[in-house]
């Protein structure tokens, strides 16, 4: 389907990588981070039915990209729909001509957005919440047919190399392993959903997102047939009882009372019958704490007029781990910069002979952002 178009998009994401490397733009996972891959939720508006037009294999989807996806609403126009980060995670490239947008997710994991007609707020580095909008569905790069070309696929080192599509599972319940043949579940329909299939037994849960670092308070509500009859809850354990400790249907919880940290909910439900359900929420974490810098550095010598690539120690985060950092290399003491890495580690451009500061932000997946800290000296010789 659209081979021209396709190897038209190909070459166009080689020279968007390209281009995210030489500005060092790359965003907020690091490759050697311990984070595991995050659950993968579907791209599209919430319950609504979407088709898959073109499946795994065959067709376009025959390269790195095997594991793709096309969508197209039922029922409706797909133009101008609305396209959901399917994880949280922060932008790594937008490629206008084809419509691509590209997040970076924790466990090297990348997820890939095409033929967008639009992307809101493309700047590289910008985080993005699980189901955050991130642009609208067309036919860019693809003209006649309006879809959303969706892949993820893992990738090594902060310029995404060696990138391998991955089999396809959705937390709304949708497995896609590979199963042979061409045009793999081509025809089949799915919908995304609002809320975590942990919401169990009739137990449902709203106000915030499982697997989501927060920087601020949020209250978890709880609801549901279950627990008509009252409920107990509590952060970590089963909060075992023989009586509810509160007798209303429905009730809710301030995360800030667990303290910083990942957290997962228990909620014991009494129905008016007297039979108990337990349900959990989460994880969920809470982190209010900017970063520590990392420590001082040695001067760094280097020659001018050279790109040169810079290391430093990473810095240290108790709660949801660092994400990246914004740079400074320039003789301003105080000098900022929207420059983002997710490694300690840099490219440095070509420097004037002299002397310059090295300046970095360290920032954390809730989205802290530590003291700017000058950490070296840079000395470019002639």
């Amino acid at each position: 389907m659209m081979s021209q178009s396709k190897r038209s998009l190909r070459r166009w994401l080689v020279l968007a990588f390209f281009f995210a490397a030489l500005v060092q733009a790359s965003p907020l996972i690091a490759a050697d981070h311990a984070g595991v891959a995050p659950e993968l939720w579907l791209p599209t508006p919430p319950g609504e039915e979407w088709r898959i037009i073109q499946g795994y294999a065959c067709g376009t989807h025959n390269g790195w990209d095997r594991y793709s996806l096309d969508l197209v609403r039922v029922g409706g126009p797909s133009a101008g729909a609305p396209v959901r980060a399917a994880a949280d995670g922060v932008i790594f490239v937008w490629a206008r001509r084809s419509g691509t947008l590209i997040l970076r997710h924790e466990g090297n994991l990348y997820t890939m957005y095409t033929h967008m007609q639009r992307a809101e707020n493309p700047q590289i580095g910008r985080i993005v919440a699980r189901g955050e909008v991130i642009g609208a569905v067309g036919d860019r790069g693809s003209p006649g047919i309006v879809h959303l070309h969706f892949t993820a696929f893992t990738a090594e080192g902060p310029w995404a190399r060696n990138r391998r599509s991955v089999p396809l599972r959705f937390v709304e319940g949708y497995d896609l392993p590979e199963i042979g043949g061409c045009n793999q579940y081509g025809g089949k329909v799915l919908a995304a959903g609002n809320t975590p299939l942990s919401n169990v037994e009739g137990i449902g849960f709203t106000g915030a997102e499982i697997g989501r670092w927060y920087s601020s308070d949020v209250r978890i509500e709880f609801s549901g047939t279950a627990m008509t009859a009252g409920y107990r809850a509590a952060w970590e354990a089963d909060p075992a009882g023989a009586t509810p400790a509160m007798t209303t249907p429905n009730g809710s919880i301030s995360l800030a009372e667990a303290g910083e940290g990942l957290h997962t909910l228990f909620v014991r439900g009494w129905d008016r019958n007297g039979q108990q359900t337990i349900a959990t929420f989460g994880p969920i974490g809470y982190d209010i704490t900017p970063p520590e810098p990392p420590p001082a550095m040695e001067p760094i010598f280097l020659k001018a007029g050279q790109t040169t690539p810079i290391t430093w120690e990473p810095a240290g985060d108790a709660a949801s781990g660092v994400a990246g950092y914004r740079i400074y290399i320039g003789n301003d003491p105080v000098g900022i910069s929207e420059w983002f890495t997710p490694l300690p580690e840099i490219e440095a451009p070509p420097l004037a002979p002299g002397e310059h500061l090295l300046r970095v932000q360290p920032i954390d997946y809730a989205g802290n952002a530590g003291e700017w800290t000058t950490i070296a000296r840079v000395v470019a010789r002639p």
